[in-house]
């Protein structure tokens, strides 16, 4: 059944693997079932990453069924407790949401003990709740005398003699009532290991009450036979740490990584960079009815909207269905005016302008103000009043591909006033060309770009999206890689990376010779045919990653931590990637 649009929701269990995640899942699980406890793992990421489907998956696969449930799995390995955190601190001062944060776990362990052995943990549970409760007034104590103060919550109640002795004894009977929980499931024939809260959401509340819950799950439920999966990034923990450690600095850094490793044991990162977009997108699109036949049996069409997305929305899960939904909507529109089949060109040039208005707002705006962008010039430069090119600029951009042509230096203009476009500019050259290849030779290309922008205009915000933070003064390109090296150090890339980047650049050099042009940025090297087929020139780019290098070419994405890992079968790749767009072949 078709459906209009895909919903914002977090993947459901036992739903579909569309990205190709279900190996990283599989591994966390192995971890799971064999490691030590007390455990705490964070599974970091960025808005809309896949962290809270990750978080279903895991609890899905490791743990028995709802209380409510009266078919109760007792072959899976641990009880399963969720705790929304942004629920929990709605219309709540930080106090208070620290409390019930405190009171919900509490209080599931306590239900789930009840529901498995009322009879014999009635002393238990009552003590556990009676402790509770002195810890709570205890708590609300000192947080009222520290109102207005600064500091924090836990950190005063934790140090107040009547806290402390409250946390211990608290401790113990929880302690107490799990242990106690888990041997009477023994005794029934049930090897459950242990109990895992899932705390979800914490990069959506204010970062310093998100870090003073990772210090209450640390003081308070950090016991045997507990483990903690968190959904947390390091970012969020750094800016809830600013009122402890002050701005993040050089000398302070190590302060703010200590607290970071004594909370989390494991830290997993989304792996955004590995999903099969390809897989997601067909998938979607058939979904909606975008597209037919005629994709579905076509490699070369599919991968055409892998590259395009690629070059635009990249691989996160919520902007890519943002850009379905865009795509559902505009469908609709054009049956209700048309009935008749759109062309295959038109799609496609559809498809790339929703991905330029959803990636590139500032772009897509510019395209429907001036949409014959092949004559941008110095005319349409200065309307725009963009800032004029250097010297030094112009030689560098006439050297390559992406900018050599006119129209091409006023969208590298355009790009600089922000410094999201900026660090993306040869990205938006190359899809922009891209758009170009899209539109038939028997066709003006201004008169359908202003048709079909026309009819997607009506999607258009007025939002840009957020800009990442660049290094300001760093040149545009560099001469050689040396010259690069050189910037990498100062921007305090290890000698180990620099070596892995060169071991990379070397081999793809030699393996290449003089049918390509190398281009070093401060963020990424471009590898272009020198003899191309088409408008496509580039047909490589290696980014520079925190955690490693990546490669991206041909709608894949390959992490490379190590020159170990840079494999013959990896050159094979390269090397049709690199056939596919040249008139002079490689062997």
């Amino acid at each position: 059944m078709k459906t209009s649009n895909i919903i914002d929701k977090p993947r459901k269990e036992g739903a579909e693997d569309l990205l190709g995640v279900d190996k990283y899942s599989d591994a966390l699980i192995q971890f799971i079932n064999t490691c030590q406890m007390p455990t705490t793992l964070a599974i970091q990421g960025e808005w809309g990453s896949g962290k809270t489907s990750l978080l279903n998956q895991l609890r899905h696969r490791l743990c028995e069924s709802p209380l409510n449930s009266n078919e109760r799995n007792n072959e899976m390995p641990f009880y399963g407790i969720w705790v929304n955190t942004w629920q929990y601190s709605l219309m709540k001062e930080k106090d208070e949401v620290l409390t019930s944060i405190i009171g919900g776990l509490t209080h599931e362990i306590l239900s789930i003990i009840k529901s498995k052995h009322e009879t014999k943990a009635k002393a238990t549970i009552s003590k556990v709740k009676s402790l509770f409760s002195k810890l709570g007034k205890a708590g609300a104590k000192v947080a009222a005398s520290t109102v207005g103060v600064d500091g924090d919550v836990v950190d005063s109640f934790l140090e107040s003699e009547e806290g402390e002795t409250n946390l211990l004894q608290f401790k113990q009977a929880l302690q107490d009532a799990i242990n106690e929980c888990l041997e009477e499931d023994r005794k029934n024939g049930n090897n459950n290991r242990g109990f895992i809260f899932f705390i979800d959401d914490l990069d959506r509340i204010d970062p310093p009450v998100a870090v003073e819950i990772l210090e209450l799950v640390k003081n308070i439920f950090e016991v045997e036979n507990c483990l903690f999966i968190l959904a947390i990034d390091y970012e969020v923990v750094v800016k809830g740490l600013v009122p402890k450690f002050g701005p993040l600095t050089e000398k302070n850094e190590r302060e703010f990584r200590s607290f970071f490793d004594k909370i989390i044991q494991l830290p997993f990162s989304m792996p955004i960079s590995n999903y099969d977009v390809s897989k997601f997108l067909i998938h979607s699109l058939e979904d909606i009815g975008y597209i037919d036949e005629r994709f579905l049996t076509s490699e070369p069409l599919k991968e055409k909207l892998s590259d395009l997305t690629l070059l635009s929305v990249g691989t996160n899960p919520r902007s890519l269905k943002r850009l379905i939904n865009t795509l559902s909507l505009l469908n609709i529109i054009g049956k209700i005016d048309n009935n008749t089949s759109q062309e295959i060109h038109e799609l496609l040039i559809n498809y790339s302008l929703v991905c330029i208005q959803i990636a590139y707002p500032k772009i897509y705006e510019l395209l429907t103000q001036e949409p014959s962008f092949r004559e941008w010039n110095e005319q349409t430069a200065k309307k725009l009043r963009l800032t004029d090119l250097t010297e030094a600029q112009l030689v560098v951009l006439n050297s390559t591909h992406e900018f050599d042509e006119e129209w091409e230096k006023v969208l590298f203009r355009k790009c600089q006033e922000d410094p999201y476009m900026a660090s993306r500019s040869f990205q938006i050259s190359q899809l922009m060309n891209y758009v170009i290849e899209l539109v038939p030779d028997n066709l003006n290309l201004t008169e359908e770009i202003s048709r079909i922008i026309g009819f997607s205009a009506v999607t258009s915000v007025n939002l840009d999206p957020i800009p990442k933070s660049i290094s300001k003064g760093d040149k545009i390109r560099f001469e050689g890689f040396a010259a690069l090296g050189e910037i990498l150090k100062r921007n305090k890339f290890s000698d180990e990376y620099i070596s892995t980047l060169k071991t990379i650049h070397d081999t793809i050099e030699k393996l290449f010779s003089d049918l390509i042009q190398i281009n070093y940025t401060p963020n990424f090297i471009t590898f272009a045919c020198k003899f191309p087929i088409g408008r496509s020139k580039t047909f490589l780019f290696v980014r520079f990653k925190k955690n490693g290098v990546q490669l991206e070419f041909s709608a894949q994405t390959i992490p490379i931590k190590t020159s170990i890992e840079f494999t013959d079968d990896i050159t094979e790749k390269l090397k049709l990637a690199f056939n596919n767009l040249s008139e002079k072949q490689i062997s």
